[in-house]
């Protein structure tokens, strides 16, 4: 839903799009400056402005600032394109600054910081997304596992809890995947607690003869 601006606000952005169309372009300059500063969270306010911005420059300004504050609207991706597409043509070496899901933001040479749209779907970092549902039988895996290599009597007394917790998590009705990585999870348990044994055993017989 769109949100309500001020009367103020709203009759000086309706100035500013009736001057640029009649190619006042200073005049709609002045109100756009107006505009930014009374509502600078308003991407209309500085798209209408990139509209009648008196430099290259701050036409990008303005339409990176638009996009920052609204990815989806509509207007501001096609004239940012081709206000970037300017950019490069003078200078072709932008420096990465950072990223969002829906911008990269890069550093012109003359300090200009500008966000470029993204046009492929945002990927997650592996080691950044959600812990799973498994991630409790996961963590007592680990924990059988170093039980395991410390001497085997950690990995017989841990690896049953993990086989609880596989059960304990498939019983919730977890999806597809989430279920087969459970039941891999299991199979590891088993195998650390059948390899446990013996080395259990060895270690028992060497400490008490």
């Amino acid at each position: 839903m769109q949100k309500q601006l001020p009367a103020e606000v709203a009759q000086l952005l309706e100035e500013v799009g009736q001057l640029v169309q009649q190619g006042e372009r200073e005049q709609a300059y002045r109100h756009s400056l107006r505009a930014t500063s009374a509502a600078p969270d308003e991407p209309l306010a500085w798209y209408l402005r990139s509209q009648a911005a008196p430099s290259p420059e701050e036409q990008l300004m303005c339409l990176s600032r638009a996009y920052s504050l609204d990815p989806a609207f509509p207007p501001v991706q096609q004239d940012l394109h081709s206000a970037i597409h300017g950019l490069l043509k003078q200078e072709p070496f932008l420096a990465y600054v950072y990223e969002t899901q829906e911008f990269y933001q890069v550093r012109s040479g003359r300090d200009l910081l500008v966000n470029i749209p993204k046009n492929r779907a945002f990927e997650t970092p592996y080691l950044q997304k959600a812990p799973g549902l498994a991630r409790p039988a996961f963590r007592w895996l680990g924990l059988a596992l170093l039980g395991l290599f410390i001497g085997g009597v950690g990995g017989v007394l841990l690896a049953p809890v993990v086989v609880f917790q596989v059960l304990r998590l498939q019983a919730g009705s977890p999806p597809r995947e989430e279920r087969i990585r459970l039941w891999i999870v299991c199979i590891l348990a088993v195998m650390i607690w059948l390899t446990s044994i013996p080395i259990s055993w060895l270690l028992l017989i060497r400490l008490y003869p």
